[in-house]
């Protein structure tokens, strides 16, 4: 495996000779530049795509925002930084009960038409009133008050039935009957008045009469004593001790009669219903009213001549929550009148907004602080980068080249401008500055410095200065990587052809070196030059086909392969083409034969140049190879015969000339093919043997070895 490979082809030289280049020459221990740049380059590398990671982690709820830009969250979420402090975001983030009521009411009432949603709120405001009142009044009736009041009006009662009973025994203590001045014994003495004063004795005051009146009562004649028995009882009956006595049992009966009448049931306040839904804390505290308000309302209605017992507390502000949720009613009603106009409407889908972005913040805040690092991140990253340039490396690179590379560059460019153009070219490589701890060198003519290389020398010329800074470059390496070499000289005349040949010919002594070329004439200088300079060499074709292109072979193309190579591939394109004519496949069999004859015509010609004439004459060479000429006489006239019947048959196969109509001559069968083949194997092989011969000490002339 090859550690490294460099390459020239067009675009590489257009660098060495209009941009600058570098050189990889670095001596021991002043390559320390190179490195800390690479180093830096390295690291900065790693944070540029660690930059380009954290630049894409954004969340995407900054990038298309769910959240009102106009709004406090909204402008702390779109101006973050990595110093940005939420505090006031954490402090924000709760709503409380009222605040979650109004984003739900704002957010379906604007949605609404707001006349009628105010006519809606003023509406529950007046039934929320009729509640209150109904509510303050039914726990009135209950308080400790009314409490109290009636425990003093059953004690009244008592002490004054008490004060009338002791009067009663005092004036009744002459009776003989018992219950005399009872309550159903008063009851009888009011019937007996009624009858007196409507019927019996009109006119008269009870129990006075006639002088012969009868008891109303027992219907007999009143003795004196009788009579004085019914004064006393009269007496007794309009006491002010017994209607004191009376009068607090009645007002007794009447307070209990209030209470009884004061009906406590949950099914008599129907806007309770719907106040769990507006307020269920409100709701509550009136359902926990109304069961102490029944409490008490049993414990007053069971009192039997004694104290209320002790009660529950009233809970307290169910009344005052319901007119709170009046004011508010009220005053949202009022809200959303101003909300018919822009100004008024703009105002409340402002704080619907800001109430959004408040509840949204316990979503937003844990994204705001993986940006508030992100963005740390990026600030870390872009102060590392500042910390990676490569300027004071260069300084220093630059520093050593002027002091240690650049003279050796300089002379090992003119070293190779010789070879290759000899004085022809007068150009100078110099350093053109640096860039990563590298210097760069460009090349520059003596004449004028200034000038642009590429618009002063010609084609030919660049591509030859354009080598030898690549080899300049090369010798700088610390490292003998192979060379491939693309077309190099595709623009070169013949001058300057053999140059290049013989330069990467004595460049293939120490390392491998490849050529790609198209160019037959420069293919065969480089051979010329690689057998002068015993170099171990091979060639190869690329070529493209049915199956694709980079096909490999051993050896040269058709056009340019020797005569053994030919005679090879003749051999196998015959037997081929007899696998057609058994196949029946006339055409293709035909096409075959057409094609296997040219190539055999061309082949007995190049047979003529390389084997007849020794290869002293060749297309390819601007010299005349005189060394072989004495084996040129090895040439008979039966060769020429021979070389002339093989080229007819050739001649007579190929479509170089449209061939008649009439005749529709077939090819040659398989076996001819073959033997015409074997009839130019023959004719080569015995005329070489017959160079050989006359190489050969024995065959010399006497004269010559003398000579020698």
């Amino acid at each position: 495996m090859l550690s490294a490979i460099s390459v020239l082809d067009r675009d590489c030289a257009a660098i060495h000779v209009r941009g600058a280049n570098e050189v990889a020459f670095r001596p021991l221990g002043l390559d320390v530049p190179d490195e800390l740049a690479a180093a830096c380059q390295s690291i900065k590398d790693a944070l540029t795509s660690e930059q380009e990671h954290c630049q894409q982690s954004q969340d995407k709820v900054f990038i298309k925002p769910t959240f009102s830009l106009a709004t406090a969250v909204g402008q702390v979420m779109t101006s973050l930084t990595a110093k940005t402090d939420l505090s006031t975001m954490h402090r924000i983030a709760s709503l409380s009960v009222d605040e979650e009521a109004r984003l739900q009411r704002l957010g379906e009432d604007l949605l609404r038409d707001s006349a009628k949603v105010a006519s809606e709120q003023r509406g529950l405001a007046h039934s929320l009133q009729r509640f209150s009142q109904q509510l303050e009044t039914l726990l009135q009736n209950f308080n400790d008050v009314e409490i109290s009041a009636t425990n003093s009006l059953r004690a009244d009662a008592a002490t004054k039935r008490g004060a009338a009973k002791m009067a009663t025994q005092m004036a009744m203590s002459g009776s003989t009957i018992a219950g005399v001045g009872e309550a159903s014994w008063k009851v009888l003495w009011e019937a007996a008045r009624q009858f007196a004063d409507q019927h019996s004795h009109p006119g008269y005051h009870f129990p006075d009469g006639p002088p012969d009146q009868a008891c109303v009562l027992c219907q007999q004649e009143l003795s004196g004593e009788a009579k004085s028995r019914m004064n006393a009882f009269e007496a007794f009956v309009k006491d002010k001790t017994e209607v004191d006595a009376d009068n607090a049992d009645a007002a007794l009966k009447r307070a209990l009669k209030a209470v009884k009448d004061s009906t406590v049931c949950l099914a008599a306040f129907p806007m309770h219903h719907q106040l769990k839904s507006i307020d269920p804390a409100l709701a509550k505290v009136v359902r926990r009213s109304l069961a102490v308000a029944r409490s008490r309302r049993s414990a007053l209605l069971s009192i039997n001549g004694r104290d209320v017992p002790t009660v529950p507390g009233f809970p307290g502000g169910a009344v005052e929550g319901i007119q709170s949720l009046i004011a508010k009613a009220l005053a949202y009603a009022s809200e959303l009148d101003g909300a018919a106009d822009q100004v008024g409407r703009k105002k409340l889908e402002d704080e619907l907004a800001e109430l959004r972005d408040r509840k949204a913040l316990s979503d937003l805040i844990p994204k705001a602080e993986l940006e508030i690092r992100r963005l740390a991140m990026l600030d870390r990253i872009e102060t590392c980068l500042g910390e990676t340039a490569t300027r004071a490396v260069t300084t220093l690179g630059n520093a050593i080249a002027d002091d240690v590379i650049t003279p050796k560059v300089r002379d090992r460019f003119q070293l190779e401008i010789q070879k290759l153009a000899s004085t022809r070219v007068r150009v100078d490589i110099v350093r053109s500055g640096g860039r990563f701890g590298s210097p760069q060198y460009a090349v520059q003519l003596f004449a004028n410095q200034k000038a642009k290389v590429a618009a002063v020398l010609s084609e030919g010329e660049q591509t030859c200065v354009a080598i030898a800074a690549f080899m300049t470059e090369l010798a700088t390496a610390p490292h003998s990587s192979a060379l491939v070499f693309d077309d190099p000289v595709s623009s070169l005349d013949h001058r300057w052809r053999q140059k290049v040949a013989e330069r990467l010919v004595e460049e293939a002594s120490v390392r491998q070196v490849i050529v790609f070329t198209h160019d037959l004439v420069f293919l065969n200088d480089l051979e010329t030059a690689a057998v002068s300079a015993n170099t171990p060499h091979g060639v190869v074709s690329l070529s493209q086909g049915v199956d694709g292109a980079g096909i490999v072979e051993e050896g040269l193309p058709w056009v340019g392969a020797k005569i053994p190579e030919r005679i090879d591939t003749l051999e196998k394109e015959a037997r081929a083409a007899a696998k057609l004519f058994n196949a029946m496949d006339d055409q293709g069999y035909a096409a075959a034969a057409a094609q296997f004859y040219s190539k055999l015509r061309s082949s007995w010609e190049r047979a003529l140049e390389d084997v007849a004439f020794c290869g002293v004459l060749n297309r390819h060479r601007d010299y005349i190879n005189a060394k072989n000429l004495r084996n040129v006489v090895a040439l008979t006239e039966d060769d020429v015969t021979a070389w002339a019947a093989g080229f007819k048959i050739c001649c007579d196969q190929t479509d170089a000339h449209d061939p008649s109509r009439g005749r529709n001559a077939s090819p040659p069968p398989p076996e001819d093919l073959l033997k015409h083949v074997g009839e130019l194997s023959a004719w080569v092989a015995v005329l070489k043997g017959r160079q050989k011969d006359l190489t050969s000490p024995k065959s010399r002339n006497p004269a010559d070895s003398a000579a020698a």
